[in-house]
C-alpha cells in the first residue's frame, strides 16, 4: 500500500468518525423533536423522493453484486490444482445468489419500485426476475472487470467490503425487530390506537393493528432507516470502486464526496416520504458511520 493510499484511508476513517458524531447530535435532537420536525418535511407519495428512495437502495444492491462477482472472478481464476479451489467457487456463488435474491427483494419492496409503480410486488416470481435483470448483469460486470487477475490482497479487500456491507444490513435488521415503531405516513392516516411512538417505546399491539386494519406490517419499521444505512455506507463503497479500477484511486477523495452527497439525498428522501423520523435516519447513519470507520482501520492491517 502506497503513502497516498495510507493518507486517504486515514482522511477517510476521520471522516467517517466525524459524520458518526453528526448523526449521533441529530439522533439526540431527533428523539426530543421527531414529533415536530415529522409534519414539517412530510409531502405523502413524493414522487421524486421515491425515485431517489429506490435508485438508492438499488446502488447498495448493486455494489453487492458487482462485489460478489469479482470475488467470484478471484475464486475461478485460483489454479485447478489449488485444495480449496472448488470450495471457494461453491461458497462464493451460493452465498452471492441468496444475498442478491434478498437484494432483489428490497429494490421490490413498496418503499422502492412497488411505491413506484403498483404491480410490482416483492413475491418469488419477481424477485427471481429481479436478480437476473437487475443482479447478476453488474455481477458480470464484476467479474469480468477482475477476470485477468489472481491477487489474494484483493480478494481479501472484497471480502472486508462485502463483510461491512453485511454487518450494517444486520445491525439495521435486528434493531427493527427489537424496536418496532409506526412510521409516520402510517400516523398521519389517522387510524384510531396508532399515535406517535418515541424510539425507545416500541409500539406493543403491532399484531393486534395489523389484524383489525389490515395495515403493511413494513409500516412498523420506522426505526432504524435501513435506506441511510445502505446509502452512508457509500463512505467505503464508491472509494472501493479503487479496488477494481486503478484509475479511479486517483479520485479517491471525490468519490468520498459524492458517497457522502449521494446518502445525505437518499436520508432527506426518507424523512420527506414519511417513512422514518430524524432518529431513525440518524441512528441508521450513525451505525454506517461507524462500520465505515473500522472498515478503514481494518483495510489498512490486511496483507
Amino acid at each position: 500500500m502506497n503513502e497516498k493510499e495510507l493518507k486517504f484511508n486515514k482522511t477517510a476513517g476521520v471522516v467517517s468518525i466525524v459524520m458518526a458524531c453528526i448523526f449521533a447530535v441529530t439522533f439526540i435532537t431527533g428523539t426530543f423533536l421527531d414529533v415536530k420536525i415529522a409534519p414539517v418535511l412530510f409531502s405523502d407519495k413524493n414522487m421524486a423522493a421515491l425515485i431517489v428512495s429506490t435508485v438508492g437502495i438499488y446502488i447498495f444492491c448493486a455494489f453487492y453484486a458487482f462485489f460478489f462477482g469479482a470475488l467470484l472472478s478471484q475464486a475461478i481464476n485460483l489454479p485447478k490444482d489449488h485444495p480449496k479451489r472448488t470450495g471457494y467457487v461453491i461458497t462464493v456463488t451460493v452465498l452471492g445468489l441468496i444475498a442478491l435474491l434478498i437484494c432483489g427483494g428490497s429494490v421490490l419492496d413498496v418503499n422502492n419500485l412497488g411505491g413506484i409503480f403498483p404491480i410490482v410486488h416483492r413475491d418469488v416470481p419477481q424477485m427471481i426476475i429481479m436478480l437476473l435483470v437487475g443482479m447478476i448483469p453488474v455481477s458480470v460486470i464484476g467479474y469480468a472487470a477482475c477476470r485477468k487477475r489472481t491477487d489474494s490482497l484483493l480478494a481479501k479487500r472484497l471480502i472486508l467490503i462485502i463483510s461491512a456491507m453485511t454487518v450494517s444490513f444486520l445491525l439495521y435488521e435486528l434493531v427493527k425487530v427489537g424496536l418496532p415503531r409506526p412510521r409516520y405516513r402510517l400516523i398521519a392516516r389517522g387510524y384510531e390506537g396508532i399515535g406517535f411512538h418515541k424510539w425507545y417505546d416500541p409500539i406493543r399491539n403491532k399484531a393486534e393493528l395489523i389484524a383489525k386494519y389490515g395495515i403493511n406490517k413494513d409500516d412498523f419499521k420506522s426505526f432504524p432507516s435501513g435506506h441511510t444505512s445502505n446509502s452512508i455506507m457509500n463512505l467505503t463503497l464508491f472509494p472501493a470502486l479503487g479496488l477494481i479500477y486503478p484509475k479511479l484511486k486517483e479520485k479517491s477523495m471525490f468519490m468520498l464526496v459524492l458517497g457522502i452527497c449521494v446518502g445525505i439525498t437518499v436520508l432527506l428522501s426518507r424523512m420527506v416520504l414519511g417513512a422514518h423520523f430524524l432518529s431513525d435516519v440518524s441512528c441508521g447513519g450513525f451505525t454506517a458511520s461507524v462500520v465505515s470507520a473500522v472498515y478503514y482501520r481494518v483495510y489498512d492491517k490486511i496483507r
